[in-house]
């Protein structure tokens, strides 16, 4: 194999465990509910007048202290993120000139899984049952895909699109089955798998990012990412 990367450093949120790059195993994200214990019950006597002594009045509704003012906290809302319909928008300049490179962009010997070319297209709905991969397959918005052709394996693949919450919860659902790490990232749920490529020592990896309706998807192999999916954010987010 030839191919100019040889070490690569998993991005996307470091994940301490993995390498890389989350819900009730991976989509729920909150911790497991405790239930409280039964509380006993102990009964107060009540209280009788002593001679010479008058039973004090009843607290009214005046005495009672006024109730705060203050307003509640509520949860700040996740930016929103605008998918494009180029590739080369994912990122800002120096981000994608330091993962990218010189590594061309969806060239034609590589198409999708579908035999369909890579870049914007329309989405389709996701199938009940469908496994990941065909859950991103179909959701995506923006296929995108940058590949060493002097290399055997050496590309990284992005993808981005939008999921209802039940499609999102199977998808992360899945990954965390199959052994992916999972954590909370960037006010979302993040997951990643590292893959074993045969008969090459390199690192590789599946990320999968959730929040709210937006997914993330990203397939590297060979290829470094220094928080990827987080630069991602930051340029598309308003």
């Amino acid at each position: 194999m030839t191919g100019r990367r040889r070490t690569t450093t998993l991005g996307a949120a470091a994940l301490a465990s993995a390498a890389l790059m989350v819900l009730t195993g991976c989509a729920g994200g909150a911790g497991d509910d405790v239930a409280a214990g039964p509380t006993e019950t102990v009964a107060v006597p009540t209280p009788t007048a002593t001679p010479g002594s008058s039973a004090s009045p009843a607290p009214t509704a005046s005495d009672s202290p006024a109730p705060s003012t203050a307003p509640s906290e509520t949860p700040e809302a996740a930016p929103v993120v605008t998918i494009p319909t180029d590739c080369t928008q994912i990122v800002d300049g120096a981000t994608a000139a330091a993962t990218f490179g010189d590594l061309p962009l969806n060239p034609k010997g590589i198409p999708r899984r579908d035999g369909t070319v890579r870049g914007a297209r329309t989405p389709s709905v996701p199938e009940a049952g469908a496994q990941p991969f065909q859950i991103v397959d179909a959701a995506a918005e923006l296929d995108c895909y940058w590949r060493d052709p002097e290399a055997d394996v050496t590309g990284i693949g992005v993808s981005l699109g939008r999921l209802d919450q039940p499609t999102a919860a199977s998808l992360l659902d899945q990954v965390a089955a199959s052994g992916a790490t999972c954590q909370e990232a960037h006010g979302g749920q993040l997951c990643q798998q590292p893959l074993d490529v045969a008969e090459y020592p390199i690192e590789a990896a599946q990320t999968w990012f959730v929040r709210g309706d937006l997914f993330i998807a990203v397939e590297q192999f060979n290829v470094p990412t220094n928080d990827l999916i987080g630069s991602m954010l930051t340029h598309l987010s308003r």
